[in-house]
């Protein structure tokens, strides 16, 4: 049996992960932060290597069960082998500094490996649901995920996975990944609000890339921007140029979204000049993408651009976090294993049958590492995300995250 996390010695913690005005559970505390984002699918290449860290193997942290504490038992499920190890290995990092800080002395974070695979998924939950877990943390792969699904459905436990593929939502699944369509609602809200009323979008032609344009044509009306059209290119940028051409061709725009990063986006970036579009007259948005490309200030033609991303606060207080537990810094993806486990945790603080399916989708939502964000109905999560803006050096923050929702589910 893999190794238990578990929490014996019953010390009053700080709560670190908020409950944003819950009407059934009424907790207070500060949030702490972090970035994150998921991958959508095993359609999409596999995931860049993470960061150098410290493996944690699950064993027990503490030093005896209390006598009168039943255990709540989730279950974490992640790639802890094969070709996704090393990026299910910081989810489950994370995922214990939430079962540190937050989980009650009654919590037990089960880790299951996938091994990155359906099959593997599915033999993971039916393990994990024989031993009695009452929630599943994970998996992250799309098509892992569907094969969960029915597990959890037949079980009546709740599911909060990684994945971003809004396809896979539904039942007893909920997605803690940041969707395309949340990124967009998003930065097109923002951009409206600049005055902005005409966008043309760019995008690799990937599942990502694709999926990104699929939501373009929904989010773009619901946010009252005009969508003139959607182009594709090869990925690493081949055919830019010819792709914009025939964005000119449609008409008109005064925002461009470039969904790439990488040498795709600085492909594009350096066809802007050439095919007659310049930032400022059009202004020249991204995705969350955006926020871990190491290149982003060095191409002056994106100097001004704006993109979506989780609040620069929690984002410090996370990293410094995780820094000084594993002596590295976290990939983006490593704060969803904490949210989703911080989560977990703090329902297991209010009593011994608080996870639930309706619990977990609280209408007010959640404040975590990766910032404010809720469960709809068809289990895809709500946002809220800052605002960026790309400089010189990198980017910085020009608009914060909002801290609430401002009314009811979309």
């Amino acid at each position: 049996m893999p190794g238990e996390i578990k929490h014996f010695d019953g010390a009053v913690r700080p709560f670190r992960f908020v409950l944003a005005a819950l009407v059934a559970l009424s907790l207070a505390a500060c949030a702490n932060g972090g970035s994150g984002r998921a991958f959508p699918s095993t359609e999409e290449p596999a995931p860049p290597a993470a960061h150098p860290t410290v493996s944690v193997t699950g064993t027990d942290l503490g030093t005896g069960m209390l006598a009168d504490t039943a255990s709540i038992r989730v279950a974490f499920l992640a790639p802890l082998s094969g070709s996704a190890a090393a990026v299910g290995q910081e989810l489950l990092n994370a995922a214990q500094i939430a079962a540190i800080e937050i989980g009650p002395a009654n919590f037990v974070l089960q880790p299951y490996d996938t091994g990155g695979t359906a099959q593997g998924a599915a033999q993971a939950a039916r393990s994990a649901v024989s031993q009695g877990a009452r929630m599943i943390v994970g998996p992250l792969f799309a098509d892992s995920v569907r094969a969960v699904a029915p597990v959890a459905n037949e079980a009546g436990i709740p599911v909060v996975a990684f994945s971003s593929d809004a396809t896979v939502a539904g039942g007893a699944v909920n997605l803690i990944g940041f969707v395309p369509a949340e990124q967009l609602r998003r930065i097109f809200e923002h951009a409206v609000q600049k005055g902005r009323h005409s966008v043309a979008v760019l995008v690799p032609n990937t599942p990502a890339g694709r999926k990104t344009a699929e939501a373009a044509q929904s989010v773009a009306a619901q946010t009252g921007m005009r969508l003139v059209g959607a182009e594709s290119y090869q990925p690493g940028g081949a055919g830019a140029d010819v792709a914009m051409s025939r964005l000119r061709s449609r008409g008109s725009f005064d925002a461009l979204l470039i969904a790439d990063t990488g040498a795709g986006l600085t492909s594009v970036a350096n066809q802007l000049a050439m095919s007659g579009i310049e930032s400022g007259p059009v202004m020249i948005l991204g995705t969350m993408l955006w926020d871990s490309d190491p290149g982003l200030g060095r191409n002056r033609t994106l100097t001004g651009a704006r993109f979506p991303a989780p609040d620069e606060a929690g984002i410090s207080a996370f990293r410094q976090k995780y820094e000084n537990m594993y002596g590295a810094s976290p990939s983006d993806i490593a704060a969803l294993g904490h949210d989703a486990t911080a989560l977990a945790a703090v329902l297991v603080r209010t009593g011994p049958n608080a996870i639930t399916l309706q619990t977990v989708r609280n209408p007010h939502g959640f404040v975590g590492a990766g910032g404010l964000f809720r469960f709809r109905a068809d289990g895809v999560a709500e946002r809220g995300l800052a605002i960026r803006e790309v400089t010189a050096s990198g980017s910085t923050q020009v608009e914060p995250a909002p801290r609430a929702f401002p009314g009811p589910m979309l």
